[in-house]
This record gives structure tokens, sequence and C-alpha cells, in this order.
């Protein structure tokens, strides 16, 4: 999945100027925080479109949707990761204050929860916009029953693999476009296969890429 997602950015009309568009997002919202709203309003339209077996990635277009999307993608990103990063704080003040077999075991639960997370953060995500429903990325029985399905593990550590690699490098260069270019784009492959491997958990197994509809689109 991971080398046919490298090229999804560059898939349709105009993919250009949307690959220009999120990058220039990113870029200012290294300094300003709010463009990156929009961009991951963008980003849930890419898991939505993705789990509907559509080979193209969508466009920026319905400004305020996307915020309003956005917002909510954050919300649910904050929501999933508040709990490690608040035991982790607290095991690095119980190791600071006297307490260090206190505070390694809250590191190493928050650690676990962490991983857990970000492991059922995609699904989340997914759930969120293929739903509409707000509630629903926060349905952890019916996210974990998914996210137990080999085409999930499968996508979602690939998924991760491109954030890292790409994403990662555009991290380290992002006061240049050239970095937020590899920032957005890393970004855009990532919930393209999240999406993947949630649609193939949630339905039949298959990737929504190679489903018959898909090809006839």
């Amino acid at each position: 999945m991971l080398r046919d997602a490298l090229f999804y950015p560059q898939r349709g009309p105009g993919w250009l100027w949307t690959v220009i568009t999120g990058s220039l997002l990113t870029l200012v919202g290294a300094v300003l925080f709010v463009p990156l709203i929009p961009v991951q309003g963008y980003l849930l339209r890419v898991l939505r479109s993705t789990a509907d077996g559509r080979p193209h990635p969508p466009k920026f277009e319905d400004w305020g949707d996307l915020f309003v999307d956005g917002a909510r993608v954050i919300g649910v990103q904050v929501a999933y990761l508040l709990v490690p990063v608040l035991v982790t704080l607290g095991g690095v003040l119980a190791r600071v204050s006297g307490a260090p077999l206190l505070g390694s075991a809250l590191l190493l639960f928050a650690s676990v929860a962490g991983l857990a997370s970000a492991y059922l953060l995609p699904g989340a995500l997914t759930r969120l916009a293929t739903t509409d429903r707000l509630t629903a990325a926060f349905e952890v029985r019916v996210i974990a029953s998914v996210a137990r399905r080999p085409i999930y593990v499968v996508a979602v550590v690939e998924a991760y693999v491109a954030l890292f690699v790409i994403a990662g490098l555009g991290g380290v260069l992002v006061l240049i476009l050239v970095g937020a270019v590899f920032a957005f784009y890393g970004q855009v492959v990532g919930y393209h296969l999240f999406a993947r491997g949630y649609a193939g958990a949630i339905g039949d197994g298959q990737d929504p890429m190679h489903r018959p509809q898909t090809a006839a689109e």
C-alpha cells in the first residue's frame, strides 16, 4: 500500500495547486496556529474520500467547513493524547520530587497509553470522517475491534512510517517552503493510508482502492 500511497497526492486535476495551498498553510502555521485548522479539516476530507474509494484527493474548497472540520479533528486528537501527556508530566514531576519509582511507573504507563492512543487515533478520525458524528470518534469498543484486523495494522504502520519520514523531514525544514511541502505531503499520504486501513477493516477486508467500483469511477 505504501508505494502506491506515495503518489496519491499527485492524482487528479489541480493536484499541484492543492499541494501548494496546503504547503503554504503549513508554512504559515509554523508561526500562526490558525492556518493549521483548515489543514486538519482537509485531512479529514482525505479520510472521507479515501474511505469512499475515491482515487483522487479532495480540493481546498468550502473553507468554512474546513475550519469546522479542522476544529473537530484537533479536538479528537487532544482528547486521545491528553491522558498520556498528563501522566508523562506527572511522572516527570514525581522523579524530580524524589519519588523515582513512582515516576518510572507513571512514565511506563504513559508510554503504553501513548502507543495505544496513537494506534487507535487513526480509526477514531476515520470514523469521524465517515459518520460525520463527533461521538463516533469515541466509540472505543468499535474502534478497537476494527484495529485488530490485519489490514488496519499494516496500513497504520505504513502510515506512521510515511508521517515520520516524509512529514518529519518537513518538520526539520519547516522554516523554508520545501519543508512545508514535505510536511503537508507526508500528512496526506499518512491519512490516506489511515483511511484505507480503516475502510478495509470495517468492511470486507479489502483495500477500498482496489474494489471494482473504484476502478469504474
